[in-house]
């Protein structure tokens, strides 16, 4: 089952044989009249993504969508633009999240609609935190006020040199974006990794068809397997034959490709939207985030209760209902916790277990709900994530965790290598915490 997400399609040449495509792979896809009318249904109807045939009717419908205080947390995806600069700087100025050229296949599509998607279900998820939250005493302020000029962001350019980008792309100053280039993979992901040195909002790669392509691909993986960046937009500008096609991209984690040598116009364009994505992204998870403290957390700090975590999940069940979507569950056991107990003492244990709960926290999206649920037994709540979603999820943060060390007391010389057991559920009809995490439990691995 794909992610049962809600999309509305508007009416146009290929609306019916892409609502076809949306509902094949599990999509709650349906068709639209593409009329004035449209943003006062997108704010009724409030969908996970309205996708638009570009044209000027659309980015009308686009503009009003994000002035509507009760649609503007609808993202839009622009459709079979012509991928002149005059309507690539339309599709950005009227507030579309992302546009496909008329020459984008479906993989394309269905990889590019993602990140979209999930703008809805941060901004839903904030509502239904906002609303567990209250039940604890704590108030949680709702409103979004975004930059969407995407001016001042940092980009990092991995596989080129100064010169070479400048030459390639001399329109990208202007879109007041900085730029810091690497030409070396190996030394970008250092860069990427490094706590103390340059942040940045987002990365460009530059991929050849020869040797470089694997150290590409390396970064690619690296970027998708940090902590801190997991989440920057990936636009990548690559050779023919450097990929088979567009999909095997979007499977390493990209946000956008483009062909080289890249158009200065495209490449702008899509820059600035996928960086007022981020900013949207950024702006939902800080507002979510207040939802954990002392009221609501558990004694470990940096996870929520199991009772916040049972009183959440009944409200998430019931809106799942309303709006005919599931969730996913992912149980986290550490057996690793009860060992260094036995060897090294139950300060070294409990310091331990304080640091997983804030490296679980931190390693899921910020949407995903972490809660202490046993002893040394997380359960993070994905909310309207299908289970092949989830265990994107669940393997990434497994991968950190294995490959992590960490240091506890003086009484313990070496750093610890953590083993953790997982396993995944999705919700159903009449489930609580408890029997989602039971089923969960049965499939640890």
């Amino acid at each position: 089952m794909g992610n049962p997400a809600h999309i509305l399609v508007a009416e146009g040449k290929s609306s019916g044989r892409r609502v076809s495509l949306l509902n094949e792979v599990g999509y709650n896809a349906e068709s639209v009249r593409a009329d004035a009318g449209l943003s006062d249904l997108a704010g009724k109807v409030k969908p996970n993504l309205l996708l638009l045939e570009a044209g000027a009717d659309s980015f009308a419908v686009s503009r009003a969508i994000t002035e509507s205080p009760d649609a503007r947390q609808v993202p839009v995806l622009m459709l079979d633009v012509d991928g002149s600069p005059e309507a690539l700087v339309e599709c950005f100025e009227s507030g579309a999240g992302d546009a496909l050229e008329r020459d984008s296949d479906d993989a394309e599509l269905l990889a590019r609609l993602k990140p979209l998607v999930r703008l809805s279900i941060m901004e839903a998820e904030l509502m239904r935190r906002a609303a567990t939250a209250k039940q604890f005493g704590v108030d949680i302020d709702t409103s979004l006020a975004v930059d969407m000029s995407a001016e001042g962001y940092r980009l990092l350019v991995v596989g080129v040199e100064d010169d070479e980008f400048e030459a390639m792309c001399p329109l990208l100053p202007g879109t007041g974006i900085t730029f810091v280039t690497e030409p070396d993979p190996y030394r970008a992901k250092t860069m990427i990794e490094d706590e103390k040195g340059e942040s940045f909002d987002g990365a460009m790669l530059f991929v050849d068809a020869g040797e470089d392509r694997d150290k590409s691909l390396y970064f690619c993986q690296a970027l998708r397997n940090d902590r801190r960046h997991f989440d920057l937009p990936l636009f990548v500008v690559s050779e023919p034959g450097a990929f088979k096609n567009p999909a095997e991209a979007y499977a390493e984690g990209v946000s956008v490709i483009a062909p080289s040598p890249p158009d200065c116009n495209f490449v702008g364009a899509h820059l600035r939207m996928l960086l007022r994505g981020r900013e949207l992204r950024r702006s939902l998870g800080k507002r979510i985030a207040t939802a954990l403290g002392p009221k609501t957390a558990d004694k470990l700090g940096d996870v929520y209760s199991a009772e916040f975590a049972k009183a959440h999940f009944a409200r998430l069940l019931d809106d799942m209902a309303k709006r005919g979507t599931s969730s996913t569950a992912i149980l986290f056991f550490i057996p690793t916790i009860g060992e260094v107990a036995a060897l090294y003492g139950d300060e070294a244990a409990a310091l331990l277990r304080r640091q997983i709960a804030a490296w679980l926290s931190g390693l899921v999206r910020v949407e995903d709900l972490v809660a202490r649920v046993g002893t040394d037994e997380f359960v993070a709540l994905l909310p309207e994530t299908p289970r092949l979603d989830a265990d994107i999820v669940r393997k990434r943060v497994i991968g950190v965790v294995h490959q992590s060390e960490f240091r506890l007391t003086d009484n313990v010389p070496v750093g610890i290598e953590v083993y953790v057991q997982s396993g995944l559920s999705a919700s159903g009809s009449g489930d609580t915490l408890a029997s989602l995490v039971a089923r969960a439990s049965e499939v640890l691995e």
